[in-house]
């Protein structure tokens, strides 16, 4: 028997950058598609880590999309008026998401992730992917989002992993147990320790020997198949 019924596991859920595909073409990605506005580029990245930061396994409401402009505002500028919020939300969609999203229509997913969705798809396992950035069309040119009816970004609540809302958020779009649900991730910190802290089992993707507190460690998705089934 393997992990998945060793432990009454009813769902799996995925972090995408990183864990279907190399990290350092997110990175790559990112960098390029900010080349033209470094200066809001760098403040950007920093708020958005002073968040993540802040939020360190919090159970937090959700922030509506304006709240969290506003607090981007103020860590980014030291100021937060109405004009400032919709500079940077225009800003925000234009820098990051609508370049970043045009360049991922020739990622290419690990090997093995499709052979091991489809062996949970035919185990009937509920399926989902749980992201930072907005998913956009990531899955659809890795030829995977047909295994996902769950699409979730923390962006959408305005926390960023490894606060617990995103994890919460999921936990009830899959509306189970939490111990039933196997979440998938390269990060140890913001994915693993994250969803340990809101019940779920952890699985973590990583070449290094030290596990922290995941419950599976694998290498590579040939690994994973094995350890799971």
């Amino acid at each position: 028997m393997g992990f998945l019924e060793d432990n009454s596991i009813k769902a799996v859920a995925f972090d995408i950058d990183g864990t279907f595909y190399p990290l350092w073409k997110t990175n790559l990605r990112v960098a390029l598609a900010s080349l033209s506005s470094l200066p809001f580029a760098v403040n950007y990245n920093k708020a958005r880590q002073r968040m993540r930061t802040e939020d360190s396994f919090l159970s937090l409401p959700p922030l509506s999309e304006k709240e969290r402009g506003e607090r981007m505002c103020l860590y980014m500028w030291n100021r937060c008026n109405e004009g400032d919020i919709e500079y940077f939300l225009q800003k925000e969609k234009k820098v990051f998401f609508s370049r970043y999203e045009k360049s991922f229509s020739s990622i290419e997913a690990f090997d093995h992730v499709e052979e091991v969705l489809e062996k949970l798809k035919n185990k009937h396992m509920k399926m989902g992917v749980l992201s930072d950035f907005p998913v956009g069309t990531k899955l659809k040119a890795m030829g995977i989002d047909k295994y996902f009816p769950i699409q979730l970004s923390s962006e959408d609540w305005g926390r960023y992993k490894p606060c617990l809302t995103p994890f919460e958020m999921l936990i009830s779009k899959m509306d189970m147990d939490p111990c039933a649900i196997l979440y998938v991730g390269d990060s140890l910190r913001k994915d693993i320790e994250g969803a340990k802290r809101a019940g779920l089992k952890t699985a973590l993707l990583s070449k290094k020997e030290a596990s922290g507190s995941a419950d599976i460690v694998f290498r590579d998705w040939s690994e994973l198949d094995r350890v799971l089934f």
